[in-house]
Formats: C-alpha cells, sequence, structure tokens
C-alpha cells in the first residue's frame, strides 16, 4: 500500500469518526414515545377491558415531560381504593414533589380538572388531586364521580429525573 492510499484510508476513518460523533450530537432532542402504562389501586386492581390507556413522553435532559390517556369501555372494571398510574422513568429523589394537570369527562354529565402532585423518588402517579376547593381527593372508581362508558381522564406531567 503506498503513503497516499494509506492517508486516504486514515482520512476516511477520521471522517466517519466524526459523522458518528455528529450523529450522537444531533440526535432530535425531544423525539416523542410511548409507554405502557400500569394501571393499579390499593385493594384491587382495575383492568382496562376494551377501553384504551395510553402513554407517551419526552425526555429532554434531566427533564420528562407525558402524558396519559385513559378511555373506559363498556368492559373496563374499576378496581378499588386509590388508582395508581405508572411514570415512564422513576423520579429524581430531590424531596420536592412535582406538579401535573388533569382533565376529567364524565362522559355527557361534567368535565373537571385540576393539579396533580408526584412524589420524589417514585414511579407512578398517585393522585393528590385538586379540584373545586377539594383537598386531596383520590381518583378511583367512585372518585370524583361513579366512572362509566365513555368517561375519559387525561394526565400531563413534568418532572425530574436522576
Amino acid at each position: 500500500m503506498s503513503a497516499f492510499e494509506d492517508a486516504v484510508i486514515q482520512r476516511i476513518k477520521q471522517l466517519e469518526r466524526e459523522v458518528e460523533r455528529l450523529q450522537r450530537w444531533e440526535q432530535p432532542v425531544g423525539k416523542w414515545q410511548s409507554y405502557t402504562v400500569n394501571w393499579t389501586a390499593e385493594t384491587t386492581n382495575p383492568s382496562i377491558g376494551n377501553g384504551t390507556l395510553a402513554g407517551r413522553y419526552t425526555q429532554i435532559g434531566k427533564t420528562i415531560i407525558g402524558t396519559i390517556a385513559l378511555a373506559m369501555g363498556s368492559t373496563t372494571t374499576y378496581g378499588s381504593g386509590a388508582w395508581k398510574f405508572t411514570l415512564p422513568k422513576s423520579v429524581v429523589n430531590s424531596g420536592m414533589y412535582y406538579q401535573g394537570l388533569f382533565a376529567i369527562e364524565d362522559y355527557g354529565t361534567n368535565i373537571y380538572i385540576g393539579n396533580i402532585q408526584i412524589a420524589p423518588n417514585s414511579n407512578f402517579l398517585q393522585y393528590s388531586f385538586y379540584r373545586d376547593a377539594i383537598y386531596n381527593s383520590i381518583l378511583s372508581a367512585s372518585s370524583p364521580h361513579v366512572w362509566a362508558v365513555n368517561d375519559e381522564l387525561r394526565i400531563s406531567f413534568t418532572y425530574e429525573v436522576a
């Protein structure tokens, strides 16, 4: 191999390393992705049946921004006790509570909106939810109303990961 060919090969390898470095650097920031949300309750777990439950999130640095959408179907069961929903990643143990928002549609009857808290060092949302001046209510089969077909819960949240 000539010195020229060797120099060309070395230069190509250098350029390949540079391209790889740039590709890592240029990864799309904030690309949204789906995650599996687990829905549980304190006493008896609910079951989604033919309803839908979906979670999506993005991570920018150490910040997670996400959403959960729950729509009740005709075969959905609601369990008993306070509901919990898993988060895509564990919350950093900063001693701080993080905030989120929720909207509930009691189909054809009422709409509830309010705030949620996410405890530090947790991997789930368990509602301390605030609405209509009611503090520390929970979400359950009968709170804030008796859930039924076509009712929906929408959650948005932001928190810090380790």
